[in-house]
């Protein structure tokens, strides 16, 4: 297998990556024009691999970059593209580059196989991966070295690999699980040992976690890997007293592993031993060696086995914790200077400064040290040991309760009388940690504690004045409940008044938590804020003002929740003065493509949702600002569908947020929203944009479907000959299932709205479709789903019995199963009307599950009296129909059924 190219190009290929070092501009633009006319060469993949791997005499820079350039064009490649012979020959000569004697060109070569192992598929490149690992056995430490490079970044895909096709292996991941149990992993497990060399153990340790990490050792689905188990346990307490920072780092990740995932080997004799030591590790001099080890004692709250063994280390361990809670040197590295600087709320925000925003999904859940409402970032966005020990507190008081106070109160009170402000600081985070899991333990002291902490909010430190807005509202449940706390308002009053004053501080990260904490206490608080209305809606004008890019990502965060809070109550021309007119300046000024239009349009949407008719003259700009955006989105979205390679993909989350508004105003104007729409009927984006694969845009435009039928349907039904096939197609792909929800929600709104007549021409679709779904979730046992797809089914058949009927046998015992545990509410009782109508119609359906119908109809009880004499012919009508075989289906079912349905219907054996 030789190629030989054009002597004179490749030595003009080398000239031109050692010009590319020049610091001239003109010079690098040349080089990259040149570069340009030759990749158009359809070998040029084949010069590249000879400039990196075969002239050897040319210098380390020139050689790496044509490396790199060789390794870019591979990833730009379409997965098998690559001509067989291109692919061979890259690989035979970058395996000799694994031998090479610097170690920049071994790491280089790495990069390479594992692009082309990438690109060709495990199987293309079998040949390669058994001389990478017979390199393992190599007299020369170099060769070694460059072949663990090069297998570390091939094991850390192909494991990735594995867990894409973990339910359906195919012959990739078979070979690759064979090829590492057989060939790979037996002489990794020798490697892993302290007589060998320092840079050998790190490199086996990574690669062994390569699969420890991703389940393969405890996992029966690959049994080929389950004998490393007890391997890899033992290399741990092996390379437990290494002296190698790396090698103890990754230790403490296997450590934490086995623990996290309860590996069947543990016994509470090696789980001791392994807590015994991570708690010692927790205290490493090495800081990323404690960061990994703190991991360790959060999953241990997850198993009772665990917490006996926890419980007596606890005057041992949560010192460490505390320890590890003051600021390191690692915590101010991950901080933006505008964390520590005292008066920074007139500089701007760099763009790099602002975390990317995404669109708030209903059921997210986000509460760490940051607390919630996107406030994470004011004590830095990286995870740091300070966080994994503060996480650790958290969780332990969370399942130890008072247990845990004799040993952690002292601590925090000798840490809050402290001269350091930075150990005070750890305190009030302490504080904070135990807050949900101590609070009942700790109200005797709260009035003492929130005085602290209020005092404490107007620290000189800009880092002390956030952490302790922070733990504040970590007791917003005692703060607002009047029977634990009887001067609830009074304490209510001093928190807001405290929380407002560092809303508008000078520091703008404590801004951002004070504003964060503010908005987790409206949350609690909700109309125990009306009273204070007047200064906090006058704050929060004030902080439209005077915030940067960052903050007012939360600013727009904390209105909104105010409006979901208090409701009607802002509904006041002051108020709307106040928030509205620098809303509207925000909506003129933000562009298409900033990303903070998300949380601007999930503030108008709470408002909108709110504030009802009197959001009704600022509709007409948003509604045409969210149809360019959709329109535009699902354009792009077309577009990237269609030639994937050719564009870039969408941004989904700004479409989402403009369907979302949309929704929102109609939910809030309800009936009045048709004056918006006899102006510009939006609904038309409904039928396009559900010609997205993306689930975010769909369950987004099934919610906007279904407020449409319920508020204006006049306005929908033109759309609903496309609309109501989508549906039904959504809930047989079942891809998600919010979709399917939102999808079978707008399908029971739109059929009560239009009626038999209308619905008869899609019924058979919808239905069919339903009844897939849920069969398919009853194998999952997705419980809600199955309850809102059964309501849909009872509310189609309220509307269209005698049709419903014919289908009714198709899921007539699973609807009474499910139907039977649902609440009762109106939507069941709306169901229920639906079930009589369809046994009316087809009597027969209910006799093949008499004693789960029997089961659901005793689920109501007392029984709504439109219904009572309905339930009660049915009942005695299926008795009869049974005649002699009535006693054998009364004792089928359970006594409480009987005896319900004797005490409301006298029915008995």
């Amino acid at each position: 297998m030789e190629w030989n190219g054009d002597e004179v190009r490749l030595g003009q290929l080398c000239q031109l990556f050692q010009l590319a070092s020049s610091p001239d501009n003109n010079i690098q633009q040349q080089v990259m024009q040149t570069l340009d006319q030759f990749s158009q060469m359809p070998d040029f993949n084949m010069y590249l691999v000879t400039c990196f791997a075969k002239m050897t005499n040319q210098p380390e820079v020139v050689r790496q970059r044509a490396g790199l350039l060789l390794k870019t064009n591979l990833n730009r490649a379409q997965t098998g593209s690559i001509a067989p012979f291109v692919s061979d020959y890259i690989q035979v000569h970058t395996l000799m580059a694994v031998r090479d004697a610097s170690k920049v060109i071994r790491h280089t070569a790495g990069t390479v196989l594992t692009t082309i192992v990438l690109k060709v598929g495990i199987l293309g490149a079998q040949q390669t991966l058994e001389k990478l690992a017979e390199c393992l056995k190599d007299s020369s430490a170099d060769v070694v070295e460059g072949s663990f490079n090069a297998l570390n970044k091939i094991c850390e895909d192909g494991m990735m690999l594995v867990k894409q096709m973990w339910d359906i292996p195919d012959q990739e991941t078979q070979h690759f699980v064979r090829w590492s149990a057989e060939r790979l992993l037996p002489r990794v497990f020798e490697y892993a040992s302290p007589q060998a060399p320092v840079h050998v153990r790190q490199n086996a340790m990574e690669c062994l976690n390569h699969f420890a990490l991703n389940w393969a050792f405890n996992e029966p689905k690959f049994p080929e890997f389950l004998p490393f188990s007890s391997k890899y346990l033992e290399v741990l307490g092996v390379l437990a007293n290494d002296t190698d920072t790396g090698v103890l780092k990754d230790v403490c990740k296997g450590f934490v592993c086995v623990i996290e995932n309860q590996w069947q080997c543990l016994n509470p004799q090696i789980s001791n031993v392994v807590l015994q030591y991570m708690l010692k590790a927790s205290k490493h001099p090495e800081y990323v060696v404690r960061l990994e080890a703190l991991e360790v004692w959060t999953p241990c709250t997850n198993s009772p086995m665990l917490l006996q063994l926890v419980w007596p280390m606890l005057g041992d361990l949560v010192p460490v914790l505390l320890q590890n809670m003051v600021y390191a040197q690692a915590d101010y590295m991950s901080m933006e200077p505008a964390m520590i600087d005292d008066d920074n709320a007139a500089v701007p925000d760099e763009t790099q400064d602002i975390k990317p925003r995404c669109h708030k999904e209903q059921g997210d859940d986000d509460d760490d040290e940051g607390g919630q409402h996107q406030g994470g970032g004011a004590w830095g966005a990286e995870w740091t040991a300070r966080k994994a020990a503060a996480s650790s507190l958290d969780n332990l008081a969370n399942v130890f309760r008072d247990g845990i106070l004799d040993v952690v109160l002292p601590l925090i009170q000798q840490k809050l009388e402290d001269q350091s402000w930075e150990v005070q600081e750890s305190g009030v985070l302490a504080l904070g940690a135990i807050a949900f899991g101590c609070m009942e333990s700790l109200v005797a002291f709260l009035p003492r504690v929130m005085e602290l902490l209020l005092k404490l909010c107007q620290a000189p430190k800009p880092l002390l004045r956030s952490i302790s807005c922070w733990t504040c509202t970590r007791f917003s449940s005692w703060i607002c409940n009047e029977q634990a706390n009887p001067q609830a308002q009074q304490v209510l009053r001093s928190v807001l008044q405290q929380l407002l004053q560092r809303v508008l501080d000078k520091n703008k990260r404590v801004q951002e938590a004070a504003c964060s904490a503010f908005a987790t206490l409206e949350e609690q608080a909700r109309w125990q804020l009306v009273p204070f209305l007047n200064d906090i809606v006058q704050t929060l004008s004030k902080a439209f003002q005077y915030y940067q890019a960052k903050n007012l990502l939360i600013l727009y965060d904390a209105v909104g929740t105010l409006a979901d809070a208090v409701g009607p109550e802002l509904d006041h021309p002051e108020y709307k003065q106040l928030l509205l007119t620098p809303l509207v300046q925000k909506f003129e000024n933000t562009a298409d493509n900033d990303r903070s239009i998300i949380a601007l349009f999930e503030c108008l949407s709470s408002l909108a949702q709110n504030l009802g008719p009197s959001f009704l003259p600022l509709c007409m700009p948003l509604v045409q600002r969210c149809m360019r955006l959709i329109a535009d989105g699902a354009r792009r979205a077309r577009m990237w569908l269609e030639n994937p390679n050719e564009f870039e993909k969408p941004d989904r989350e700004v479409v989402v947020a403009a369907i979302d508004l949309l929704a929102g105003m109609i939910e809030g104007l309800q009936g009045q929203i048709s004056q918006v729409l006899q102006q510009q009927n939006f609904l038309a984006v409904a039928p396009e944009v559900l010609k997205d694969t993306a689930l975010q845009v769909k369950q987004s435009a099934f919610a906007l479907m279904g407020d449409a039928a319920k508020y204006c349907i006049q306005f929908l039904t033109p759309f609903l000959p496309q609309l109501l096939p989508i549906c039904a197609q959504a809930l047989r792909e079942n891809n998600s299932a919010t979709v399917s929800n939102n999808a079978a929600w707008a399908i029971g709104e739109v059929c009560i709205q239009v009626g038999a007549e209308f619905m008869s021409t899609y019924l058979d679709d919808i239905v069919d479709s339903l009844v897939t779904a849920l069969q398919r979730q009853q194998a999952q046992r997705q419980q809600l789903l199955m309850q809102n797809v059964c309501i849909t089914l009872g509310r189609l058949g309220m509307v269209c019995g005698h049709q419903m009927g014919k289908k009714f046998a198709d899921f007539a015992r699973i609807w009474c199963i499910v139907m039977k545990e649902v609440r009762l509410d109106q939507e069941k009782i709306n169901a229920f009307q639906g079930l009589c109508n369809m046994i009316q119609a087809n009597p027969q359906a209910g006799m093949t599950c008499l004693p789960e119908l029997s089961g659901a109809i005793s689920s109501l009880c007392p029984a709504p009296p439109a219904l009572a004499p309905r339930f009660k012919q049915i009942m005695e009508g299926y008795k009869q129909n049974a005649g002699q075989n009535w006693p054998a289906v009364w004792g089928q079912m359970p006594d409480d059924v009987r005896a319900r349905l004797q005490h409301m219907y006298s029915l008995g054996s």
